[in-house]
């Protein structure tokens, strides 16, 4: 395969919250604004940016010849319905094409998936899977590679890299696929951040979270001004994600664990903002921390896309009703690229139903009239040629980003986010060294070196390690 090379071209653009003719629009939970007409104009300055990906990075096997065995039905694996919707709504198939087992818990779903994986009685065709737990399947042999559904790399070239390098196996060979993708960025209220930060403007207030020392000033900056009534973050664990990214090596090295400075950095970091009471303490996804979303205490939420859209927009606390807050928050650029979240579907080794499954995967992935009519319900597809065309269209600023078009920014961070230095449990190794962050903050070890050896300990015990 010849190398590709991709340039997004993320032009400066007058975003003008136009009325615009109702079957152009999104979705209406995530349409634009309909009161244009008295809106002023935003402008979303971007920088031009070169990415080059490159297919021969990955090991390509022989694109097979599939066909079906049999007439049975497909089998289908999902933690929620949503692969299944859309495999009926793009591939036409139907319950008498299919059996599907959904189980929504994610450690149920894991032991299911490995019950029925290890010896082959009811195991999947295909399966989708979130990102917590991705990799474990990915990366075993219970999964085949997407050209033995006879799926060649050429099909994939539009996808964003990261999903492409996160679904890879240890010898490059690309596994699975993703139909939407999950960059990161930094949401905020924008009546809070103009008081408190001077400027509720996109590119501005990029700035003020430009670094991680200008996160932290921007964390003072806000408890003082306020008194101590607003918080910059909800909690240490909003920016995890974030920071995790911010490293040169993953977790294992040459066999064994690895300490990368910028994230030994955490430690320190979180206990700054921890012991200066610069955040209200709450862990993501606690009642605490969803209620702020709507309460005007917290600047700013962390995450992607599909997270502000049904978290910052919808409240869905509150079933589909609309967060009082929506319309008052913007996005801008974090620290770093990286993604929050994400679902990714595979085929397992005793899929018998090649064909079909290599048409419903391309259906739902690949399939570019498909995914355009994703991104006109308001979705962020897994196509960098459809989102930078989004991201230069005004027809997606929407109203509860108060006008504002997501794209341009979610684009730079999905072309220049990182999978690469994943490893097989990466969720188990993340969620250790949060719990030894939290201990430190919490002065359970008097020293980063102290905690370090827990979260070893913690490996060890969990057989994550040897040693």
């Amino acid at each position: 395969m010849k190398r590709r090379k991709l340039i997004a071209l993320l032009l400066t653009s007058a975003m003008v919250i136009g009325a615009v003719t109702a079957c152009d629009n999104p979705v209406v939970d995530t349409a634009p604004s309909e009161s244009s007409a008295t809106s002023e104009s935003q402008t979303i300055t971007t920088e031009t940016t070169e990415v080059t990906i490159d297919l021969e990075g990955y090991k390509e096997l022989s694109v097979a010849d599939v066909s079906d065995e049999g007439d049975d039905k497909i089998m289908i694996y999902g933690y929620n319905s949503e692969f299944i919707g859309l495999a009926e709504k793009y591939a036409g198939v139907t319950s008498s094409d299919y059996d599907f087992i959904e189980v929504t818990d994610s450690d149920e779903y894991q032991t299911k998936l490995d019950a029925v994986l290890s010896d082959g009685n009811g195991a999947p065709d295909i399966f989708t899977c979130d990102a917590a737990y991705a990799r474990k399947y990915l990366a075993s042999d219970d999964t085949i590679a997407i050209n033995d559904l006879g799926i060649d790399y050429a099909e994939c070239t539009e996808m964003f890299d990261y999903t492409l390098r996160f679904a890879s196996d240890e010898d490059n060979v690309i596994k699975g696929l993703a139909w939407k993708a999950y960059p990161g960025a930094v949401f905020y209220e924008r009546s809070l951040a103009e008081q408190y930060l001077g400027t509720s403007d996109p590119d501005q207030l990029a700035s003020s979270f430009a670094t991680w020392d200008n996160v932290l000033r921007s964390a003072r900056t806000v408890d003082e001004a306020s008194e101590g009534s607003v918080k910059l973050i909800a909690g240490t664990s909003e920016i995890f994600d974030a920071y995790l990214t911010d490293r040169s090596n993953g977790w294992i090295m040459d066999g064994t664990l690895n300490f990368d400075p910028n994230i030994v950095g955490l430690f320190d970091f979180a206990k700054q903002l921890y012991s200066d009471e610069l955040t209200f303490y709450d862990e993501r996804w606690t009642e605490g921390w969803t209620d702020r979303m709507s309460d005007k205490t917290v600047v700013s939420y962390w995450g992607s896309y599909d997270f502000a859209k049904y978290q910052l927009a919808l409240n869905p606390g509150e079933g589909t009703s609309v967060n009082p807050t929506s319309g008052d928050w913007g996005v801008t650029t974090a620290p770093v690229s990286y993604f929050s979240g994400g679902s990714w579907v595979m085929a397992s080794k005793y899929c018998d139903q090649k064909a079909t499954s290599a048409d419903i995967i391309r259906a739902v992935c690949i399939n570019e009239d498909n995914l355009k009519d994703m991104v006109n319900r308001g979705e962020f597809v897994n196509s960098e040629k459809l989102i930078t065309q989004a991201a230069a269209d005004d027809k997606f600023a929407y109203e509860w980003l108060g006008g504002q078009n997501p794209y341009p920014v979610l684009l730079n961070s999905a072309m220049h986010a990182d999978a690469s230095l994943i490893v097989e449990n990466e969720d188990d190794y993340n969620n250790a060294f949060k719990a030894a962050v939290g201990a430190y903050c919490e002065e359970a070890f008097e020293t980063v070196e102290e905690a370090e050896t827990a979260f070893r300990d913690q490996l060890v015990e969990e057989g994550l390690i040897d040693h």
